[in-house]
């Protein structure tokens, strides 16, 4: 008998706790444990915060489900990693403490035979000096009650232009270090749309700001699109789509700064420059979660496990972009150090 302990039930943890349970037999256990009480469709988060959708509509409780389908389920949060084990257990564990409850505050040695670290990315809003979701006429759609609160600031500000007021708007990210620009990317068109079905597009000034070196790049150095018969550079597509939208772009800027209605930021010729905004949704940056690590003696050997996010199979060495190759990218996201250790995601978070 295996017990598989799976830390996070978002896309990735859920998706893998759910195939485990349904591919193993009965006899191996497999637990999840989340410091989260609901699961949330993150893509739809763009909907909610266009007033689209409800945020109750792209989450559901996670306890009722595991229960049915035979998955065991921690409300709780990962502290430290122990993949020997420590003087006292013999097993590998994490230390987790829970969140809720009775337990609230209670630590317990969850161990395991193997560990799926689904923990996702750290929101790393306080990189950005002022970037508060709801705070500084700034907002999220990260997590859907970020979402929600974006549609509020969205939806009051359309009511200022439906009385006459002008308003910008800008949508990106937070962040020289920021890595999703496809959900900003998502966004900016839904809010665009929005405003003209409330019929108050000519009222605002719409603006994408990003790190980008070039529009479309998304972080991966663009890719090719078909349209039709044709087939473009994104590049291309991206700049029609902004021109035949009216949306305004700057590109290359590193926000390093949110105050109420005005984000600063350096561009890749140094220069320090500032925007002014009346509701601006802007994606952070992710890091780790800051996870240390143990051996047997209770040494740190965070080095092993952790380089900001967990390490896996991959090849980590420093070098000019021109020079990686596909063997760089992990194959198994495999410790290398822990074979019983995994973790899936995406690993240019």
């Amino acid at each position: 008998m295996s017990k598989i302990v799976i830390l996070g039930a978002g896309i990735s943890g859920h998706v893998a706790a759910a195939h485990l349970r349904r591919k193993l037999s009965k006899k191996h256990e497999v637990l999840v444990v989340s410091p989260n009480s609901n699961y949330q469709w993150v893509p739809s988060n763009i909907w909610v915060g266009i007033g689209r959708m409800k945020s109750e509509k792209i989450y559901f409780p996670l306890a009722p489900l595991y229960k049915k389908k035979g998955i065991g389920y921690k409300q709780a949060k990962a502290i430290s990693f122990f993949p020997e084990g420590d003087v006292d257990e013999v097993k590998p564990y994490v230390l987790a403490e829970y969140v809720v409850g009775e337990e609230k505050g209670k630590q317990e040695k969850v161990t395991f035979d193997y560990l799926i670290n689904a923990t996702g990315p750290k929101l790393n809003f306080e990189a950005t000096e002022g970037l508060i979701p709801g705070k500084n006429k700034a907002y999220s759609v990260c997590t859907y009650s970020h979402a929600d609160h974006a549609w509020d600031g969205l939806k009051d500000l359309i009511q200022e232009m439906k009385n006459g007021k002008k308003a910008k708007i800008l949508i990106g990210t937070g962040h020289a270090k920021s890595t999703c620009q496809g959900a900003a990317f998502e966004y900016i068109l839904n809010v665009e749309k929005e405003l003209r079905r409330h019929k108050v597009r000519d009222m605002a000034e719409v603006i994408w700001i990003s790190n980008e070196y070039q529009l479309g790049d998304f972080g991966m150095d663009g890719m090719l699109m078909s349209y039709g018969e044709m087939i473009m550079k994104s590049s291309e597509m991206v700049e029609m789509i902004f021109d035949d939208r009216g949306i305004k772009w700057i590109l290359g800027a590193a926000v390093n700064k949110i105050e109420d209605g005005l984000a600063h930021y350096e561009n890749l010729e140094g220069e320090y420059k500032t925007e002014t905004y009346d509701f601006a949704m802007l994606i952070p940056s992710f890091s780790g979660h800051g996870f240390k690590a143990y051996d047997k003696e209770e040494k740190d050997i965070t080095e092993k496990l952790f380089k900001g996010f967990m390490i896996v199979d991959a090849d980590y060495t420093a070098k000019p972009y021109e020079e990686w190759t596909v063997q760089d990218w992990p194959e198994t996201y495999q410790n290398p150090s822990y074979s019983n250790i995994f973790a899936p995601g995406i690993a240019f978070a």
